[in-house]
């Protein structure tokens, strides 16, 4: 580096760090500030000059004003623009730029003027969103200037609205979420960027639109018109003060046609008068609710043009089965009032009430007086009317005529309607409409002959009929061999008929026959028949295998005029003919064919005919088969059929082949025994059979069922089932004492189903079959019967011995049987029929002993001889019935013994030890062990008994024997001692349910105490009271004791915090008489040992199961009272009161009441609390709530009791402390 330039930069950095040294911080700030100008001032430092510097950006990228040479420690800037922040900084000039200090300040925006509203701007659309357009002058403020707006309900701005703006030329601004119909005040203020805010404009008032009703619509007529509306009648932002309606025929709405309003909010609907607007004419109109200031909230515009004036004297011209012609006055041509841009005629066959069809035809001609619809339907009622049209289009009706058009023509087409002449009348056949639709119907028909034409001199001939699916008319009378003009007609509802043209037809020359039938038809031969021909000159018949009849003819001919049969002969057999008949007329005929009009002869008939074979249920029968050498000797097939008659008036079955070279058929499912009739049949393809002479034959029978015998000592019933055979069917019954039957020793030939052997050895074994026979005698295979022996004799009965206390033998005598070889049933029950348990024993002894059996209880005996089948005699022989000793009851372990303690009593328990359930048994129970003294003694037939009325807290000794059905008794066995309760304890949680019970032979005591009901774990004892309870004193109630009383003791002591249930039940004989007829006063007092008195408790008398159920908030002794409501309310108790809810205490009672009393608790403002009902005692209480189940807040609140006759009433002061 050269030496010059380090010099140069020494001496540089020398005269910075001298600068520095200097510099000082002039601290400048805003000594004024006005809407257009901003004075700042600093210290002076070292002195000045000073170089100052305004900007409106904090960079000082440009700036307004820069002055080097201030030679004051203050400057001022005038002409500044109004609201914006400006940058002000100051240094010495002699210092660095580096060493400026800066402040900023804002010039103030001015305040705005001349509030003002603008309501051609306001809208409202909803209740609650209206829309008031506000603007101001912004006195030269820039554009971002803020205004701050705020406006209410009232002049005093209570509870005003500010909202801030930005109004860069004080054009109207939108406020929105205003409430419509409704009055508002609105003032504006500036705040300008630095914060300050100037002063608010006065006050402007201005009023919302009211909502633009809903629903607006127009009704139009010739010369006047209606307009409706929801209307805008509700409260505050829902209401209107009117309504304004504006019309005018200008789409400008000027000038005014009509300028129509009204004060009343609640009117839907207004009506111009009649003749105050031009017929087809178009209107413009408004429609609007009017604000409190009377201004009118338009919905948008809308137009109607009046109706054009109606056609007059409409008339029918023509109507066709599809088109109505109608005709009326023109209206005068031209674009006035009373022209019209058109016409258009409608049909309908609702008479125009909105549902079907609508069938128009329009016109824009208005000098046009006739319209034609094409588009109707036939045979159907149409209503009519014409319309003019105003330039809107809109129709303007005449009233409805109606008429029905023509039913639909019948089609002439010879497919579709064809005229079948005769000699003397004409058919014509025709193809009806449909039944339905109306349009596709009609009411009946007519056709018309005439040899002229119609409407000239020649008579017409005519047939009608008003069935509409007639299918043809007959026009009798007719000349034979004329032409006829013919046309035939549709009939509407008002059976105007439709005309259609048909062919002309001439009749026919006489000689048709009718009748014509082809009668029958054997293998050579047919018989037809005819009615007579007209005027004949005799008949002819003919057959021929060709249809056409052009080749291979048999004819046959008679002279006989009144012939009504011919017999056509020589024709071959199997073979197809056509026949035909004809009237013969000078030589010629016209033939009609036979209906049938073709039969096939029938084939030859079977030969060498016989029975092949015959069983139970099927008949086979065969014949010669056809040799099948040509036609002639050929048929289709054969055809076996079976009958029950020779007549063959019923065929039950019968068997068809189509195999010619078989010569036999089977017929099944025939009935057994029975005779049918047969007959054989060779048949043509049409089915018809040629058939041979009957023959018969019987099935065989079918071999008897066997069934059980009927057995005596000397004879042997044999039975059987017919097995389907009838009742004629013959048995050939054999019997012997030797499988082989040699010889049988006896035989019987029946028609029934048994048959009896007598004479036979006793208990002796005889072989059976039987045989059956068919009406030909024909038998069918033996059926064989298993082996039986002849019955043995009944025993004589004996008298029972050995009988005990499980078992008995019962005896019996031969009475004629062999000793040691006749074996014996003996049976034991015990029911009389046998149907129970059952025990036996098959013995050749003449005695059975049974061991095992219930004591004390009644057997039924029976004994029956056996034959060498092992069948026993019947009926079995009775030997009466006997009765078991009882036996001495079963002592239990004492654990199972005794049960179900009591206070009073207990249950004993032991096992039968097999006796019988009639056994009785006698227990008694005694406080000495000895049995010195019975204290009670129970005769129980079961295997448990209960003890109740016993003392309390003493020891019973037990014993009990069986006594027997017939009064047998056991010895005593003793069951052990227990010892009735006295009380019950239970370890009481506060954090669970309690459930402490004692029980009783008359019900359970029990204490419920509910989680929450105490302030700790407590033990808790109940008993009976077992002394004599305190006086009946009482300082709120008149009491009357009953001695039933419970002591509820507990260690240690807790707090009761709620209620604690308690039930005590009762014997109704251990309440004094007076209180036993009517139980509905028992209550459960408490009794106050402090004060010496009995409380009593919210109770309810459970008369149902002799209970009493009370609740309490304190443990002590309780006793069941009665006590006597009160007449009247002069003597009504109320405690405790005050009551602290928050406090141990129980609820505020209320007792001396009249029964039923209703107590209502209401507040000093007379706001209803709490209602309750007294019960039939006088008595209710209140827990301090309210009806809807929450705390009532503390405080004086009115007690009104009224009894329940309403007759006398009084109020009480009661007091709440929590």
């Amino acid at each position: 580096m050269f030496p010059r330039i380090k010099t140069l930069i020494a001496a540089a950095c020398l005269l910075a760090a001298a600068v520095s040294a200097r510099a000082t911080n002039l601290a400048p700030y805003t000594s004024a500030t006005s809407t257009g100008s901003a004075n700042f001032a600093w210290s002076a430092g070292a002195g000045g000059p000073y170089t100052a510097v305004i900007s409106d950006t904090n960079t000082f990228i440009t700036y307004i004003s820069s002055n080097n040479n201030v030679a004051s420690t203050s400057i001022g800037y005038p002409g500044l623009v109004k609201d914006v922040t400006y940058y002000f900084k100051v240094r010495r000039t002699a210092e660095l730029e580096s060493e400026y200090a800066q402040t900023s300040t804002a010039t103030w925006a001015s305040a705005p003027s001349g509030i003002f509203s603008a309501p051609v701007f306001f809208s409202a659309y909803a209740p609650y969103s209206a829309t008031a357009s506000i603007g101001w002058n912004v006195n030269g403020n820039p554009e971002w200037t803020n205004y701050e707006l705020a406006f209410a309900d009232n002049a005093s701005f209570t509870g005003q609205t500010v909202r801030q703006y930005i109004s860069p030329h004080g054009a109207p601004l939108a406020v929105g979420g205003l409430d419509a119909n409704s009055v508002y005040y609105f003032k504006v203020r500036t705040r300008a960027a630095s914060g300050t805010i100037s002063a608010y404009t006065p006050y402007i008032s201005t009023a919302t639109l009211s909502i633009v009703p809903d629903n607006i619509a127009g009704s139009v007529f010739e010369s006047s018109a209606a307009v409706s509306w929801v209307p805008v009648d509700g409260t505050g932002a829902e209401s209107s003060e009117g309504y304004r309606l504006i019309v005018s025929t200008s789409e400008l709405l000027d000038p005014l046609v009509i300028n129509w309003s009204t004060p009343d909010d609640t009117l839907a609907s207004t009506a111009t008068a009649a003749g105050s607007l031009n017929r087809n004419t178009t209107y413009y109109y408004k429609m609007g609710s009017l604000n409190v200031a009377g201004e009118p909230n338009y919905d948008e515009m809308r137009y109607f043009t009046t109706l054009a004036a109606k056609p007059a004297n409409l008339a029918r011209l023509a109507m066709t089965d599809a088109e109505a012609t109608l005709g009326w006055t023109a209206l005068p041509p031209g674009a006035g009032s009373n022209s019209a841009l058109g016409y258009r005629l409608e049909a309908s066959t609702t008479n125009f009430n909105g549902t079907g069809v609508l069938h128009s035809s329009v016109s824009y001609g208005v000098a046009l007086s006739t319209l034609t619809i094409t588009t109707l339907e036939a045979n159907t009622t149409y209503y009519l009317r014409t319309s003019s049209l105003n330039l809107a289009y809109n129709p303007n009706h005449t009233a409805s005529v109606s008429s029905i058009t023509l039913a639909l023509p019948l089609d002439p087409h010879p497919s579709l309607t064809a005229v079948y002449p005769d000699a003397q009348y004409m058919l014509i056949d025709f193809t009806p409409l449909e039944v339905t639709p109306q349009a596709f119907s009609c009411q009946g028909y007519r056709v018309e002959a005439t040899t002229g034409t119609f409407g000239g001199t020649a008579p017409v001939f005519s047939s009608t009929t008003y069935d509409n699916q007639a299918e043809f008319l007959r026009i009798e009378g007719l000349a034979p061999n004329n032409v006829y003009q013919l046309r035939i007609a549709t009939l509407n509802w008002e059976r105007t008929p439709n005309y259609t043209s048909l062919t002309s037809t001439r009749t026919h020359i006489p000689g048709y026959l009718q009748n014509v039938t082809l009668d029958h038809v054997w293998s050579s031969s047919a018989v037809v028949s005819f009615d007579s021909g007209i005027a004949n000159e005799g008949h002819v018949a003919q057959a021929s295998p060709d249809r056409f009849f052009e080749s291979q003819n048999i004819t046959v001919t008679t002279p006989n005029t009144a012939a009504t049969t011919m017999n056509i002969i020589g024709l071959d057999p199997n073979t197809t003919y056509y026949y035909r008949v004809g009237a013969l007329y000078n030589g010629a005929t016209v033939y009609t064919n036979t209906t049938p009009d073709m039969r096939q002869t029938l084939p030859v008939r079977v030969t060498g005919v016989n029975v092949s074979s015959v069983f139970y249920s099927s008949v086979t029968a065969s014949w010669t088969p056809l040799s099948q050498a040509s036609q002639l000797l050929d048929a289709n097939s054969y055809l076996l059929e079976v009958a029950a008659t020779p007549a063959f008036s019923t065929v039950l079955s019968s068997s068809r082949t189509f195999e010619i070279p078989l010569g036999s058929l089977t017929i099944s499912g025939l009935a057994p025994n029975t005779t049918y009739y047969f007959r054989h049949g060779s048949v043509n393809e049409q089915g018809y059979a040629n058939y041979t002479a009957v023959h018969s034959t019987a099935t065989l029978a079918n071999p008897p069922t066997p069934q059980a015998f009927g057995l005596t000592p000397a004879s042997i019933n044999l039975t059987w089932l017919a097995n389907s055979n009838p009742a004629d069917t013959l048995y050939y019954v054999e019997m012997a004492d030797n499988p082989g039957y040699a010889p049988a020793e006896v035989s019987s030939t029946t028609a029934l189903s048994s048959a009896t052997f007598s004479g036979l050895a006793p208990n002796t074994i005889y072989y059976s079959r039987v045989t059956a026979i068919n009406r030909m005698q024909r038998r069918t295979p033996v059926v064989n019967f298993s082996p039986m022996a002849t019955g043995a004799h009944h025993p004589a009965a004996a008298a029972t011995t050995g009988v005990g206390v499980t078992g008995l033998t019962a005896n019996w005598t031969e009475g004629g049987n062999t000793p040691l070889i006749t074996s014996y049933q003996a049976q034991i029950s015990s029911s009389s029929d046998f149907s129970g348990l059952m025990l036996s024993s098959v013995t050749k002894n003449l005695y059975a002993s049974f061991e095992g059996l219930v004591s004390d209880a009644s057997y039924y005996l029976r004994v029956s001889a056996l034959n060498l089948s092992g069948v026993p005699t019947d009926p079995p022989v009775s030997l009466g019935n006997a009765l078991t000793l009882p036996a001495t009851a079963y002592i239990l372990p004492w654990q199972d013994t005794f049960s179900g303690l009591l206070t009073d009593g207990f249950t004993l328990n032991w096992a039968s030890n097999g006796n019988s359930s009639h056994t009785v048994y006698q227990v008694q129970a005694s406080t000495a062990p000895d049995f010195s003294v019975i204290n009670s003694s129970i005769a129980a037939q079961g295997l448990a008994c209960s003890f109740a009325d016993l003392q309390v807290y003493t020891t019973y000794w037990v014993r009990l024997r069986a006594m027997g059905q017939s009064g047998v008794l056991s010895a005593f066995e003793e069951a052990g001692s227990t010892r009735t309760l006295l009380s019950s304890q239970m370890n009481v949680s506060a954090q669970l349910n309690n459930l402490i019970t004692l029980e009783t032979s008359y019900g359970t005591i029990s204490v419920l105490v509910p989680r929450g009901a105490i302030g700790g774990a407590t033990r808790l004892t109940i008993m009976p009271s077992t002394f004599t309870l305190p006086g009946p004193q009482s300082a709120v109630a008149e009491l009357t004791p009953t001695g039933i009383g419970l002591i509820v003791n507990y260690f240690p002591p807790t707090l009761v915090l709620n209620t604690i249930t308690i039930t005590l039940p009762y014997r109704i004989a251990d309440l004094p008489a007076a209180m036993q007829s009517d139980r509905s006063k028992l209550i459960l007092a408490l009794y106050d040992e402090v004060h010496g008195i009995w409380v009593p408790l919210p109770s309810v008398s459970d008369t149902a199961n002799n209970q009493v159920i009370a609740q309490t908030w304190h443990l002590s002794t309780f006793q069941i009272m009665q006590t006597q409501p009160a007449a009247a309310l002069s003597n009504v108790k109320i405690y405790p009161n005050p009551y602290r809810p928050n406090s141990v205490s129980d609820v505020m009672h209320f007792i001396n009441m009249p029964p039923l009393a209703k107590v209502k608790i209401y507040t000093f403002v007379g706001e209803l609390v709490r209602e309750i009902r007294a019960d039939v005692n006088g008595m209710a209480h209140w827990d301090g709530l309210n009806d809807a189940g929450r705390k009532v807040a503390s405080g004086v609140y009115i007690a009104f009791i009224q009894s329940r006759d309403k007759r006398s009433q009084k109020s009480f002061k009661v007091a709440i402390e929590r």
